[in-house]
């Protein structure tokens, strides 16, 4: 009985003793299986952090060069736009006050005639574009005929406008053509400064080129609304103004 007995308990701790080695390593490879399972989720964390924040680094790059490619273009329009804004709007005002200036009126007549290879005749828009550029207008030292000055006052802001009542001090006029057509190209231009009488339009006094008509007189008399013959040579008529 004994013997039974005995063989029962030492098969009883044979199967506990294998339970418990069971267990141990069962446990074991619970706690590998569990560990592997966090260190795969750092690493696919580590490798989705580094995922986005390659993808931002390609956006930030991509977003560098479309502002480094647009600069230019930007900076253009800034430029372009701040212009349009602050151009002078008092420049008819600006250049009347100049032109008043004895000292101011030689030497944009002088500087003219140097344009114009060392001639007064002919001269009249280099006399306009001079005084316009020590004005602060962007006028271009090539343009010597009244098309191209037209053309390129009216890109710059200024307004045409056709009756001579409503002139004012600092304007620019136009003459008609050879013709006396007021659809042809102007034979002449200068700068109005104001009536010899008030309310009466016929007589301005004026600036132009052709002080050697006018007894070297830059700041002269001329009748703007009828054709006349001063020292041999015709005047034509007023035809048009551009003001700002």
């Amino acid at each position: 009985m004994y013997f039974v007995i005995s063989i029962i308990y030492n098969i009883y701790r044979w199967f506990l003793l294998k339970f418990k080695i069971l267990s141990l390593i069962g446990g074991i490879m619970v706690g590998d299986r569990s560990e592997l399972r966090a260190q795969l989720r750092r690493e696919l964390k580590l490798k989705n952090k580094s995922k986005h924040k390659k993808k931002r680094r390609i956006k930030t790059l991509v977003l560098i060069f479309i502002l480094l490619l647009s600069y230019p273009l930007i900076s253009s329009l800034k430029n372009i736009k701040s212009y349009k804004i602050f151009k002078n709007k008092n420049i008819n005002s600006d250049l009347y006050n100049f032109m008043k200036d004895e000292s101011s009126r030689t030497k944009v007549y002088n500087q003219a005639i140097k344009l114009n290879n060392g001639s007064s005749a002919n001269t009249c828009v280099y006399f306009i574009a001079e005084a316009l550029r020590l004005n602060g207008e962007n006028i271009e030292n090539s343009i010597c005929n009244t098309s191209q000055l037209l053309s390129a006052m009216e890109n710059d802001g200024w307004d045409k406008q056709n009756d001579y009542k409503k002139l004012k001090p600092g304007d620019i006029c136009f003459t008609t053509d050879e013709k006396l057509r007021k659809d042809g190209i102007p034979t002449h231009t200068y700068i109005f400064m104001g009536w010899l009488y008030k309310d009466r339009y016929d007589y301005a006094y004026i600036c132009d080129n052709q002080a050697k008509d006018y007894k070297g007189k830059v700041y002269h008399l001329r009748n703007i609304t009828k054709t006349e013959k001063v020292n041999g040579n015709q005047k034509e008529p007023f035809s048009f103004f551009l003001c700002r």
